[in-house]
């Protein structure tokens, strides 16, 4: 995975302290380990990211951040990885994660996950209480699902961003090694073509 793309790509922090969940941070946002793009911290960055985007609620940036500074892991690519539960994935996710929570469980039982809560981001105390009474509804099998299809994919995001790393550095070795092979042959025959029209005046 090409650096030059990811530092172009990610969010720097200027962008990330424009978030309001980030401000509590702040003071500690300037550890320069967070900005590293190193294959190590990117990969673990994504990883946080992804198990903390199973979390339900406004908890998920918070915990992403804290995560990523305990660790001195990349911050922009743990926050990126919390988007993986968005409107369009959460309520298929959380399906998958019912149905994965069952079959751990060895229940036949299956009912519909309830509807979503509507809630008030105004009133961080009675939005957190609506999502925990609304989880409490889901029960058992969705916590341990949730809990098992967290690390199972943060776990892939980690060997994806490996193998995906390791995949380009091998190609950009095996590019510049065909280079220099060129060059090299090009200067032989360089070499040899002076060396005959020497000859031939001489």
């Amino acid at each position: 995975m090409p650096k030059k793309f990811l530092r172009r790509i990610l969010p720097n922090q200027d962008s990330i302290q424009k978030f309001e969940v980030s401000r509590r941070f702040t003071s500690r946002l300037d550890l320069p380990e967070i900005w590293l793009v190193q294959r190590e911290k990117i990969a673990v960055g994504l990883a946080i990211g992804v198990f903390c985007g199973m979390i339900p609620g406004p908890l998920q940036m918070i915990s992403a951040i804290a995560l990523t500074l305990y660790l001195r892991v990349n911050l922009p690519m743990a926050l990126i990885g919390t988007f993986l539960t968005n409107p369009l994935t959460i309520v298929p996710i959380y399906m998958l994660a019912y149905a994965i929570g069952q079959s751990a469980l060895g229940s036949t039982d299956w009912r519909q996950l309830p509807e979503m809560p509507v809630t008030d981001w105004a009133s961080p105390a009675a939005a957190m209480e609506t999502w925990i009474s609304w989880i409490g509804g889901l029960g058992t099998p969705w916590l341990v699902g949730m809990i098992l299809l967290a690390a199972a994919l943060s776990a892939l995001a980690y060997c994806a961003v490996q193998l995906i790393w390791r995949v380009h550095q091998h190609l950009t070795m095996k590019r510049r090694r065909s280079q220099r092979q060129q060059r090299s042959t090009s200067l032989r025959q360089n070499l040899r073509d002076n060396s005959a029209v020497h000859r031939h005046f001489n």
